[in-house]
This record gives C-alpha cells, sequence and structure tokens, in this order.
C-alpha cells in the first residue's frame, strides 16, 4: 500500500528535480551581456511607447468575460450531447437531460441578449441621445430673461414698487447693503 505513495513521491520528486537543473544549467550556459535593446519590453516586436500603466478601454475586459462565458458554455455542452443519445435510451432521465440542457442554453441566450441590448458587443458604441442641457433652477433674486417670442413685460410703476414684495429682508449686519442696492448709513 505504501508502495503507490512511494512512486507518487517519487515521480513528484523526479519533476522538481528537473525543472531546478535545468533552470541552473540555463544559468551556467546562457551569455552575461545584456545589451540595452536587450533589455527593453518586448511586446509583439513593436518599441515600448510611454508609460505601461496605461488604461485599456473597458470594452476589451467586456470582450474578453463573453467569450469566457461563452467558451465555458461550449466545454459543457459537448459532453452533454455525446451522453445524450444514451440518456434518451433510458427513459427515465433522457427527458430531464434535455430540458436541463436547453434550461442551461436558455440562461446564456438571456444573457447574450442583454449583453447585446446594452450596446456591450458593439465595438465603437454609437450614440444617438439628445445633446445634454441641465434644467433651469431658479435663484432668487434672479429674474431669467424673457423668451423672444414673448412679449415684453408691462411696468405698471416705480421699479421699486414692483419688486417690494419679491424683495428678501435686508441682512443686519456692519458694511451689509440692503437688497435694493442703496448704500446702508
Amino acid at each position: 500500500m505504501y508502495f503507490d505513495y512511494a512512486n507518487v513521491l517519487v515521480f513528484l520528486a523526479v519533476g522538481i528535480g528537473f525543472v531546478f537543473v535545468n533552470m541552473a544549467l540555463g544559468a551556467l550556459v546562457r551569455p552575461r551581456l545584456p545589451t540595452p535593446e536587450q533589455r527593453t519590453p518586448y511586446e509583439c516586436g513593436e518599441d515600448p511607447i510611454g508609460d505601461a500603466w496605461v488604461r485599456f478601454d473597458i470594452r476589451y475586459y467586456t470582450v474578453a468575460l463573453v467569450y469566457i462565458v461563452f467558451g465555458v458554455e461550449i466545454a459543457f455542452l459537448f459532453p452533454w450531447a455525446a451522453v445524450l443519445k444514451s440518456a434518451f435510451s433510458d427513459g427515465r432521465i433522457g427527458g430531464m437531460a434535455f430540458v436541463e440542457g436547453v434550461l442551461f442554453v436558455g440562461v446564456l441566450f438571456l444573457g447574450l441578449a442583454y449583453v447585446w441590448a446594452k450596446g456591450d458587443l458593439d465595438w465603437v458604441k454609437s450614440y444617438s441621445a439628445k445633446a445634454y442641457r441641465p434644467a433651469p433652477t431658479p435663484t432668487p433674486g434672479f429674474r431669467a430673461f424673457p423668451e423672444p417670442s414673448a412679449a415684453p413685460p408691462v411696468v405698471t410703476g416705480p421699479p421699486a414698487a414692483v419688486e417690494s414684495s419679491t424683495r428678501p429682508a435686508p441682512h443686519v449686519g456692519a458694511g451689509v447693503a440692503p437688497a435694493h442696492g442703496t448704500p446702508r448709513s
């Protein structure tokens, strides 16, 4: 019984020893004359430009995740399809195996429809929304300019009499001028 464990232990020791022996031989044999070209990072044969910590567009990650999801789907569907015919020969589990597989594909199809509707599968996104214009916010004491098509306002008395109902109470304090602009004495 212990002989089986000894086989595994010997195999593990030979594997680890093989790695370290090859690394040591490589360190002894390889040349040690690094040039500036050898010290530069290598990326697909292109000279590196700029900083290595650049921000990538989120679409790279989204496409990678969608690819992984559907790659996993294929990895699960191949064995399912391989045993489905033999599962149908047994009347108890054939239908249930088929329904489970269809539900699995259905859930993944809903995920694909969601990602597609969200626009994450489009590499170049097109925005058809209207330009953003903030809603006007009322500011106390500020009268907006009238629209060009509106009729001019009718003034029935002196400006002080018209504005007196909307004027805030004057502030009490040194050096604070009242709302109508006359200096405080």
